[in-house]
């Protein structure tokens, strides 16, 4: 019997578990789609960090990540569960991902430069 795939690890800031917990329990996905939906995620951050905008500009990856995460891990996820993890529809979640860091800077703007 072939080992069983990995299902990637889904990183979830602690004021996040619970509504993570609820959304296992409401949804209750699968091996595969965990698994297709975890890698959507991916993916689209990665594209949405590639198209952040100025404010953002100075992040890594995966500083952009981890503000994503602390800010909306759970809706995030909900997103690409409800989308199947069909990679076909990236750019919805893609979306989310940019109304989300606008509503982030909306409420957290970058502070003025100084010079």
């Amino acid at each position: 019997m072939p080992p069983r795939p990995a299902i990637p690890t889904i990183e979830t800031p602690d004021h996040h578990v619970g509504a993570m917990l609820l959304l296992f329990l409401t949804r209750a996905p699968d091996d595969d789609l965990l698994r297709d939906a975890a890698r959507l995620v991916d993916h689209a951050t990665t594209a949405a960090w590639a198209l952040r905008p100025g404010d953002l500009a100075t992040l890594t990856v995966e500083q952009y990540r981890q503000l994503l995460n602390y800010t909306g891990a759970p809706q995030l996820l909900d997103l690409a569960l409800y989308l199947r993890g069909d990679k076909r529809r990236i750019r919805t979640l893609i979306d989310h991902i940019t109304r989300a860091m606008a509503d982030f800077l909306a409420h957290y703007p970058s502070p003025p430069t100084q010079g």
